[in-house]
């Protein structure tokens, strides 16, 4: 795709800038007295309340462990997280609030990452870590265009998970529908899902926009939906919606006596929210998972029991890739003896190979997205053991 456009990003976009009017310092200052303040943003309540939840949690225990271990730079780290409440006007308000505060950089939103990743342009300020899912939040005009300048993400990527479901179907299916929401995360996956269809000359059966409530995570009707995918001729759907729509999307369409193959996002496998809801009739449930998450290595498998034993629930991928955004960041500081945003930037676009919960991980000027699909494996829901396999 040469170029993506998407409904709301402009004004969403026009509204944050305006939030944000009354000059801000640089935060470039480290935080006051003996520490280096790092900021966050997230969604903690709402649909993906979990998701921004895990985020901070990842964050907090990197710093603490960085903390517990020395300084940098002669400083401790401190962290300072805010409730976006999915809400684009109050993400930019906290974007200014935590520069006025002094941080360094800020971390997320995964709500409203194309709300921050603008104001970080906008603001030549740092932002990194989970950044809406990558995608259009982090290249806006598509995943063959620039990223934004100053928007480096860890986060799951929609282009990516896109591209590898996509590539999956067009392996088992014999014609595709999409549903997704009309914001950039779900333009961000049907991006990737086309970049796998038009690279093989081929279209989809179904091209559909959903509205959600994300402040909510009340579920929509999706009866319809059904109805037009059976005209389609589709014989799979990915259904590019939040985990709770996903779940009563499946058992509708089974009641219906619907026979889909059910595709999802890079969502549905990262924690148990769709699980829980689908239970047996989730069976079958195709989604990727970050490889590293299906075959942990030694130090995984550590953070995974220090976070169970810190925060009593299973880490999810969002926890291990903020964990990696803040060691990646206190990378950035060190090489550049500095926190002032150009020295961010300038090392932040030199990562290389780093080596992270997630991944091998790099970042450079024109790739400001670490995972790619060579980083993800395609997994099956199987309900009768309540877990993820991989799918052959």
């Amino acid at each position: 795709m040469k170029k993506i456009t998407v409904a709301g990003i402009a004004a969403l976009t026009a509204l944050a800038l305006a939030g944000c009017s009354g000059g801000v310092g640089s935060g470039g200052s480290g935080g006051s007295g003996g520490t280096i303040l790092v900021g966050g943003i997230a969604g903690t309540s709402g649909a993906y309340g979990t998701t921004g939840q895990a985020a901070f949690n990842g964050a907090e225990l990197a710093i603490d462990e960085i903390n517990s271990s020395g300084t940098v730079l002669g400083k401790k780290l401190k962290f300072q997280g805010y409730d976006d409440g999915a809400d684009a006007t109050k993400a930019s308000q906290l974007f200014s609030k935590l520069q006025s505060q002094g941080a360094v950089a800020i971390l997320g939103s995964p709500d409203q990452g194309p709300t921050v990743a603008a104001l970080a342009d906008q603001k030549k300020f740092p932002v990194l870590g989970p950044v809406d899912d990558a995608g259009l939040s982090i290249y806006p005009n598509g995943p063959e265009a620039d990223p934004y300048a100053w928007a480096w993400s860890t986060s799951l990527n929609t282009f990516a998970w896109g591209e590898k479901l996509g590539e999956y179907a067009l392996k088992n299916c014999t014609g595709l529908a999409v549903l997704h929401d009309p914001s950039g995360y779900g333009m961000g996956g049907l991006a990737g899902i086309k970049l796998a269809y038009d690279a093989a000359g081929k279209k989809l059966a179904l091209d559909e926009s959903i509205t959600e409530n994300w402040s909510t995570g009340a579920t929509v009707g999706l009866k319809a939906e059904i109805r037009k995918i059976k005209q389609s001729g589709a014989d799979c759907v990915d259904v590019w919606l939040t985990p709770q729509d996903q779940a009563s999307f499946m058992q509708e369409a089974q009641t219906e006596g619907a026979d889909f193959t059910f595709l999802g996002n890079d969502e549905t496998c990262s924690d148990t929210t769709f699980s829980g809801l689908a239970k047996k009739q989730g069976d079958g449930m195709i989604c990727a998972l970050i490889t590293t998450d299906m075959n942990p290595n030694a130090r995984l498998s550590t953070f995974r029991d220090d976070y169970k034993k810190k925060f009593g629930v299973d880490a999810t991928a969002f926890a291990e890739l903020t964990y990696d955004a803040v060691y990646i960041l206190k990378k950035a500081i060190e090489e550049g003896k500095s926190t002032e945003p150009e020295s961010l930037r300038t090392q932040l676009n030199k990562i290389t190979n780093f080596d992270g919960l997630t991944g091998s991980l790099t970042f450079t000027e024109k790739q400001h997205s670490t995972l790619t699909t060579d980083q993800l494996t395609v997994v099956r829901y199987d309900a009768a053991s309540d877990a993820w396999v991989a799918v052959d």
